[in-house]
């Protein structure tokens, strides 16, 4: 199915209108909303055990420490569920030259984008169209993702422009068999990293770098897995 003609997502009230960032979808939402939940748990148990230490109490320290690195490893482990969920979901039709990046968290999008624009040009792609949506359903209506594939594209010298027929994508202009995406500005791109217990609207531009990136490692090649396989059914 190509860009023009999207019919991803839940509808919206028995309606004609999509709802591709998947915000009305209870399987979606239930999943970021547990992530959530189990970021502010984290956060509550942090502050519990800054709090034991002062008090001299180590041992109670350790404890809620601990306790607060098994929700944070829950949060992540929703969070990966709701990615994959929403990629699968939003890329099942998309188009052999298209990815579609709705439901993501910005940082999420932004390092997928990155592994599709090599995987492009290394089979000899001229062009990708990247559904980013117009910020219809973001916070405030203040997109978030375009701007973030814009200043990816800026930072590469990459060709692109919005397509005149749907200003929710943004057609990126690629030169087949060349490295599109320089090997410096790729590799001082961390793979996304979760970790704060803050709203899906904090969490696409902050993530917590100091933790463990082996849940996150697992997330990307899980969605670059599906985005293959969707690419190979065509």
């Amino acid at each position: 199915m190509s860009a023009g003609q999207m019919d991803r997502g839940v509808r919206l009230d028995g309606g004609q209108e999509r709802d591709y960032n998947h915000s009305t979808d209870s399987q979606y939402h239930n999943l970021r909303k547990q992530a959530d939940q189990a970021y502010q748990k984290r956060s509550n148990l942090s502050q519990q055990s800054q709090q034991a230490y002062k008090l001299g109490d180590k041992a109670r320290a350790h404890q809620l420490s601990e306790e607060a690195k098994k929700q944070l490893e829950i949060a992540d482990d929703f969070n990966g569920q709701a990615a994959e969920y929403v990629f699968r979901e939003n890329n099942a039709d998309s188009s052999s030259n298209e990815i579609d990046l709705h439901g993501l968290y910005v940082k999420e999008a932004v390092y997928i984008l990155r592994k599709r624009i090599d995987w492009a040009s290394q089979h000899n792609q001229s062009q990708l169209r990247v559904i980013v949506g117009k910020g219809l359903h973001s916070a405030n209506g203040v997109a978030k993702i375009k701007p973030a594939v814009e200043e990816l594209c800026e930072q590469s010298n990459l060709k692109h422009y919005i397509d005149h027929k749907n200003a929710g994508v943004l057609v990126i202009e690629l030169d087949p068999g060349a490295p599109n995406m320089p090997q410096a500005a790729y590799h001082s791109q961390q793979q996304p990293q979760y970790g704060n217990a803050q709203s899906h609207a904090a969490h696409n531009n902050n993530y917590n770098q100091q933790q463990n990136n082996n849940g996150s490692n697992d997330l990307v090649t899980t969605l670059f897995k599906i985005l293959c396989q969707c690419i190979n059914s065509k």
